[in-house]
């Protein structure tokens, strides 16, 4: 085995190398050039390009015609084949298009990776969007209505590790003090719905609201972004709240018998507060 170019981890075996590759397209844009690969990944420019040019003979990376590379069609056929996350997006599709249809504003399907948001879908009024929540796009849970649902309902742990690490402040209105976020999340629980207004930016804001599985646990959130100066953000949240509805009971749809948590729940969403 030859020995480590400079710059690049030690004991990384010719597996992790690529998994630390591919990881590099889980942060940013989502495009990257060969030099921003090499960067991010800590592997040198030589064993970056002779793993990308692989990957994209594979079908795993592909080329955009600028220098960029971006994950192929091969590595999307291997999730859509292979996860829960992508069997919970064929789920949700239909109804997210529902409400994407008759209000023209942004929706979001997302789980939770951790501390981040992992975005599943993202219907837009705009094509050719490259945020932090496109699809497959990640994002601080503490910074939007998406995040905030997932953080509410994990469990007491995971929200006490996340508080030990700083909360970054996005805009002067996201959420950036311990306290303040608890006393979020404990609202958001009671009110079965999250608004976080300009939490990213200035001129918007966000709705969201839990989906259940069969087994009675919130196993993500459908989001809503609303614009602060031409949206009521409450007309929003008995659309979303709806489609989370339906979107549980498809879940039920699963083999073997809902739980009763799941049920009570359903019930719950079901009559009017």
């Amino acid at each position: 085995m030859s020995a480590p170019q400079p710059g690049e981890p030690h004991k990384l075996t010719a597996a992790g190398r690529v998994l630390t590759l591919l990881d590099v397209f889980s942060r940013g844009t989502g495009s990257h050039t060969l030099t921003e690969i090499s960067r991010q990944s800590g592997l040198s420019l030589t064993t970056t390009h002779r793993l990308v040019r692989e990957l994209v003979a594979w079908g795993g990376l592909e080329a955009d015609g600028t220098g960029h590379y971006r994950l192929g069609a091969k590595m999307l056929s291997l999730a859509t084949s292979s996860t829960s996350g992508m069997q919970l997006r064929e789920k949700a599709l239909p109804h997210l298009a529902d409400i994407h249809r008759r209000t023209g504003r942004t929706v979001l399907l997302g789980v939770r990776d951790g501390a981040h948001v992992m975005y599943l879908e993202a219907l837009r009024p705009h094509a050719n969007y490259t945020g932090q929540n496109r699809i497959g796009g990640r994002l601080r849970l503490h910074a939007g209505a998406v995040g905030l649902v997932l953080l509410a309902y994990a469990d007491d742990g995971v929200v006490d590790e996340y508080v030990e690490n700083p909360l970054k402040r996005y805009t002067a209105h996201t959420i950036g003090d311990a306290d303040e976020l608890r006393r979020t999340l404990a609202e958001v629980r009671e009110n079965r719905y999250a608004i976080a207004p300009r939490s990213l930016t200035m001129a918007a804001g966000s709705v969201a609201a839990p989906i259940v599985n069969a087994e009675g646990e919130v196993e993500a959130a459908v989001g809503m972004v609303y614009l602060v100066e031409r949206d009521d953000p409450q007309r929003f949240v008995d659309l979303v709240r709806s489609t989370v509805s339906r979107i549980s009971r498809s879940l039920l749809q699963r083999p073997g018998p809902p739980s009763p948590a799941s049920v009570v729940f359903l019930r719950r969403e079901s009559s009017p507060d």
